[in-house]
C-alpha cells in the first residue's frame, strides 16, 4: 500500500478547507451549503490527522480510512448537488427520497467516528443516548415518554435544514469560531504566546508566591488570544510547571494550579472560547455585548485565585521564582509582537464584528515579525500553519456540529421543557435551591465533554428553567457557562486537570482534586449574575463600578474564608463573618442598603484582622525582648 496517501490527501484538504473557509469571509455561500461542506472537510480531516491504529492490521485500518475519507468527501458532494432542492423544499411537506435518508444514516455514522476519535466516548455516549431516545420514545418513563421519529422524520430534522447538524452550532464555526482560531494559530506561531509568559515571569518575580502567580497572569495573557483550557494548559504549563515545582510546591500543586488558571482562559475576554460565540448566535447579540458581560466576572475570576496564591504563600513561604528562572529573552524587542491582540481589542472595541476584528488581527499577526530581525519567520512554516489551522478547526468542528444533533432531539421531542418542570417543582420556585441543582446538572454534563458541548446541552434544559423564574436570558446563560467551564477541573473527569498531571509527571486523580480544592474559591462568582446585573455590564457607568468592587471585596472575603488565614490564622468567629459577609454581598444588589452594609462588615472584618495580627506580634515581640 502507498503509506502517503493519507498524508497527502491530508494536505490537499487543509487546503481545500482553509480556503473554503477563507472564502466565507470575502463571499459568503448561503447557510445550510457553507454547513454542509464545513462539517464533512472537517470530518474528513479528523479521519486524516487521526487515522486507525490496528496494530498489525495496518493495511485494514488504511482501507477503512480511505473509505471513511471518500464517503465524507462524497457527501460533501451530494449536498451540493442537492442544495437547490434542500433550500427551496417546504419542510414536513415535501418528500423525503430514500436518497436522503442514506445521506443521513451515512452522515450520522461518519460524524460518530469523528466525535470518537476527536474527543473520545464521552460526548459520543451521550449523542448516542439522545439518538436512542429518539428512536424510543415511547418506551422510556412517563415523564420523559414521547411518540419516537421516525427514520424520515430524523433525515428531515437532522441533515435536511439549517438545524441539528447544520445548525447554530455549524454556523458558529464557520463564521466565528474559525477566525479566531485561526488567530490564535498564527500569534502563536510566530511567538506571541511566548512573550506572554515571559511578561507575566517579569511582572512576577519578585512578588510572594511568583512562581503560581506568574502562571495565573501568563495564563490569562494567553487565554485572551486562545479560548481553549486545554491548549492553554499544555502552551503555558510546559514552561509554568517546572518553575512552580522548582520555587517548592509539589508537582500536584503545580500542576493544579495551572490547570485552574488556563481554565479561566475561556471565561477571559476577549475570545472567550467557543461557547461564547455559541451563545451571542443564540442569544442574537453581537459577541462584544457578550465578551463585555465577561469582563468583571473573568477578573473575579482571577482575582480570587490570586488573593487564594497569595495568601497560600504567604502562610507557607513557598512558591517564590528562582533567580535562574529569570533568565528570558529580552522583551522590548519583541513587544512589537503584541500589536495584532491590540488591534483586535481595539475594532471589537470601536464596535467592528468579532470575524472582522480577528481576521485583521491574524494578517497583522503574520507581517509584524517581519518589522524586526530577531523576530522573522521562515516562509516554510506557512505550510505547517496551515495544517495546524485545519487540525485544530477539524477538532473543535466536528464535535461541536455533534451537539446540534442533541439540540434538535431535545427540542423537537420537547425533552428540554419537561426539564424545565421538572426542574421547577423540584426546587419548589426557590430560585437559590434551583440554582444549586443547575451547578450539580453542569458539573456533571461537564465531566469529559468539551465546554460547548456542556454548556449548549445546559442552556436547552436549564436556561428556560431559570428564566421563567425571572433571572434574565443573559445571566441565566453565563451562569451555566461559567459551571460548565468549572468542570474542566472538577473530577472525576476533569481534561485540564489531567492534561496538566500529564505535564508534570503527577497522579491525575490527587492533581484534579486539588485543581477542585482550588476551583473552590471561585464557585460564589456566578451567583451575583442573578442578584446584580451590573455585574454583567447591564447598567450605567456607576452601577457597573460599584458592582465591581464589591464583586472582589467579595471574592476576597471568600478566599480568606477557604484559606483559613490573613495575617493570622482565623478563627471559627472570624472565617464564619468572612462566609457571611461575602456571601450577602454577592447574593445582594448593588447599592441597597443591605448590600452597603455587607461592604461595611467585608471592610471591618479585614481590619480587624489585620488590626489584632498586630497586636499579636508586638506581643510576642515583647515576650521576646
Amino acid at each position: 500500500m502507498n503509506v502517503k496517501v493519507i498524508p497527502s490527501l491530508k494536505v490537499l484538504i487543509s487546503f481545500l478547507y482553509l480556503f473554503f473557509l477563507l472564502k466565507q469571509f470575502f463571499y459568503p455561500d448561503p447557510p445550510l451549503y457553507a454547513a454542509t461542506v464545513h462539517v464533512f472537510l472537517a470530518t474528513s480531516l479528523v479521519f486524516c490527522f487521526k487515522p486507525l491504529e490496528w496494530g498489525k492490521a495496518k493495511l485494514g485500518a488504511f482501507v477503512l480510512d480511505i473509505v471513511l475519507i471518500a464517503a465524507a468527501l462524497y457527501l460533501c458532494w451530494h449536498f451540493i448537488t442537492e442544495m437547490e432542492r434542500l433550500q427551496t423544499r417546504l419542510e414536513m411537506i415535501d418528500d423525503v427520497f430514500m436518497k436522503d435518508k442514506v445521506a443521513f444514516l451515512l452522515a450520522m455514522g461518519l460524524v460518530f467516528e469523528g466525535v470518537r476519535r476527536s474527543v473520545g466516548f464521552s460526548l459520543l455516549s451521550v449523542i448516542l443516548i439522545f439518538v436512542f431516545y429518539a428512536w424510543f420514545g415511547p418506551y422510556f418513563p412517563s415523564w420523559t415518554e414521547f411518540p419516537g421519529f421516525t427514520l424520515t422524520e430524523l433525515s428531515e430534522i437532522i441533515t435536511m435544514k439549517t438545524d441539528g447538524l447544520f445548525g447554530v452550532t455549524a454556523s458558529t464555526a464557520v463564521n466565528f469560531v474559525f477566525f479566531f482560531v485561526m488567530f490564535g494559530c498564527i500569534f502563536t506561531l510566530t511567538g506571541g504566546g511566548s512573550i506572554f509568559i515571559d511578561i507575566a515571569m517579569l511582572a512576577t518575580a519578585k512578588l510572594t508566591g511568583g512562581a503560581a502567580k506568574m502562571s495565573l497572569l501568563g495564563s490569562a495573557l494567553f487565554g485572551m488570544v486562545s479560548g481553549s483550557a486545554v491548549a492553554n494548559t499544555t502552551s503555558t504549563g510546559v514552561l509554568t510547571i517546572p518553575i512552580m515545582h522548582r520555587s517548592g510546591y509539589s508537582k500536584e500543586q503545580a500542576a493544579a494550579t495551572e490547570a485552574i488558571a488556563s481554565t479561566g482562559g475561556q471565561l477571559m475576554p476577549p475570545i472567550m472560547g467557543v461557547a461564547a460565540f455559541v451563545m451571542a448566535d443564540m442569544l442574537g447579540v453581537p459577541y462584544t455585548e457578550i465578551a463585555a458581560a465577561g469582563l468583571i466576572p473573568a477578573l473575579a475570576f482571577y482575582f480570587a485565585l490570586f488573593i487564594m496564591i497569595d495568601l497560600r504563600a504567604r502562610k507557607t513561604g513557598v512558591g517564590n521564582i528562582n533567580a535562574e528562572d529569570l533568565k528570558i529573552e529580552p522583551i522590548k524587542p519583541r513587544l512589537h509582537l503584541l500589536a495584532s491582540p491590540v488591534l483586535l481589542v481595539g475594532f471589537l472595541i470601536a464596535g467592528y464584528s468579532a470575524p472582522f476584528a480577528a481576521f485583521v488581527g491574524s494578517v497583522v499577526s503574520l507581517l509584524v515579525p517581519f518589522a524586526r530581525k530577531n523576530t522573522r519567520y521562515p516562509l516554510k512554516n506557512l505550510y505547517d500553519l496551515v495544517l495546524d489551522i485545519a487540525k485544530q478547526m477539524a477538532w473543535v468542528s466536528v464535535p461541536l456540529a455533534s451537539v446540534g444533533i442533541i439540540m434538535v432531539i431535545a427540542t423537537q421531542s420537547n425533552l428540554a421543557f419537561k426539564f424545565v418542570a421538572l426542574l421547577t417543582a423540584v426546587g419548589a420556585n426557590n430560585l437559590y435551591l434551583s440554582l444549586v441543582m443547575v451547578i450539580v446538572g453542569c458539573i456533571i454534563m461537564g465531566m469529559g465533554l468539551p465546554t460547548v458541548a456542556a454548556y449548549i446541552i445546559g442552556s436547552i434544559i436549564f436556561v428556560p428553567a431559570l428564566a421563567d423564574m425571572g433571572v434574565s436570558t443573559l445571566a441565566a446563560n453565563m451562569f451555566v457557562m461559567y459551571y460548565c467551564v468549572l468542570s474542566m477541573v472538577t473530577p472525576p473527569v476533569a481534561l485540564c486537570s489531567y492534561a496538566a498531571a500529564a505535564l508534570a509527571k503527577s497522579d491525575s486523580t490527587k492533581t484534579g482534586l486539588v485543581a477542585f480544592s482550588y476551583a473552590l474559591v471561585i464557585f460564589l462568582v456566578p451567583f451575583s449574575f442573578v442578584s446584580d446585573p451590573a455585574v454583567l455590564w447591564q447598567g450605567t457607568a456607576f452601577e457597573i463600578m460599584l458592582a465591581c468592587a464589591g464583586m472582589m471585596l467579595a471574592t476576597f472575603s471568600w478566599s480568606v474564608f477557604l484559606q483559613g488565614w490573613l495575617k493570622k490564622d482565623l478563627s471559627i468567629i472570624e472565617r464564619i463573618v468572612f462566609l457571611a459577609a461575602s456571601v450577602c454581598l454577592i447574593i445582594e444588589k448593588s447599592g441597597t442598603p443591605l448590600w452597603m452594609a455587607m461592604f461595611a462588615v467585608n471592610i471591618l472584618i479585614v481590619g480587624w484582622c489585620f488590626y489584632t495580627a498586630k497586636q499579636a506580634a508586638k506581643s510576642d515581640s515583647a515576650v521576646i525582648n
